[in-house]
């Protein structure tokens, strides 16, 4: 059957209730107080727990410590597509967000500099024949730039192309949500025990 896991810490959990990741911690279930995806474009995904799969990534993994240990939420030091540019914010990674979302006056700005249309359900779609000219999207975090090609912005469904972004104003505040069309593009690693997001080039 389909269902949601929660991977998230103690805080965000109804009544500070432990959660499925931290109990397996406690009863050394796990080596390592870490869990990892590798989310392919077409290929079967990968979920390992209590560790990496040192044969998913290559090079070394990019550490940024989280601004606290409740959402996945890093500083950003930039995002930036084409002339587009803002400049120091915060972005939540989270597997269970499909696109890449945004304050919606700054994924407005991106549509509207791409030729994206807004539809009534606050989604993007995008001209088909423009996939090419598309800029990438690039996530600056702790120093190192890592970049979405324009081309992984669009998800295509019959004759409509969908632009993979989305406004969300989140009441906290301003933040971006690195999503699964992020994720597929990097080894993510959410190491729980020290707090801290990773981040690798793929090997698939």
């Amino acid at each position: 059957f389909d269902g949601i896991m929660g991977l998230g810490f103690e805080g965000l959990s109804l009544g500070n209730a432990e959660t499925v990741f931290k109990n397996a911690m406690d009863q050394g279930l796990v080596n390592e107080g870490k869990f990892a995806f590798a989310l392919g474009d077409n290929k079967e995904g990968e979920l390992t727990f209590g560790g990496v799969d040192k044969s998913k990534f290559k090079g070394e993994i990019t550490w940024v410590k989280l601004e606290e240990p409740k959402y996945w939420q890093i500083t950003l030091d930039n995002v930036s597509a084409g002339s587009y540019s803002s400049g120091k914010t915060n972005g939540i990674v989270d597997s269970g967000t499909s696109l890449i979302t945004g304050p919606s006056l700054e994924i407005q700005k991106i549509a509207a500099s791409v030729g994206a249309q807004a539809n009534l359900l606050g989604q993007y779609t995008i001209d088909c024949s423009k996939l090419s000219s598309l800029p990438n999207l690039d996530f600056t975090i702790n120093g190192k730039a890592w970049s979405v090609p324009g081309k992984d912005l669009v998800i295509q469904s019959g004759g409509t192309c969908l632009f993979a972004m989305m406004g969300m104003d989140i009441p906290t505040g301003p933040k971006w949500i690195l999503g699964d069309v992020f994720m597929r593009k990097f080894y993510t690693v959410f190491d729980y025990e020290n707090a801290q997001v990773g981040f690798a080039e793929p090997t698939y």
